[in-house]
């Protein structure tokens, strides 16, 4: 399983966490989510699929956030 860790502005509570997590667990290929709203870190946990990031982007934007930054795997 590969990580992907991604700098996401506008998480300013758990609940946002918790929202980040639902959103991105309905992308296929994404097994775990961990967010962390004090340190602004996504972090995604997928399978063997390759995984494109800017769709995990474009999911975090639909839903009221940005991505800032992103780092490897």
């Amino acid at each position: 399983m590969d990580t992907l860790v991604l700098r996401v502005s506008g998480m300013s509570c758990g609940g946002c966490e918790q929202r980040i997590g639902a959103v991105l667990r309905r992308v296929e290929g994404v097994r775990e989510v961990a967010a962390d709203h004090t340190t602004g870190a996504v972090r995604v946990h997928v399978g063997s699929a390759l995984l494109d990031r800017g769709v995990l982007a474009e999911r975090l934007e639909s839903a009221g956030y940005e991505v800032v930054e992103g780092t490897g795997r």
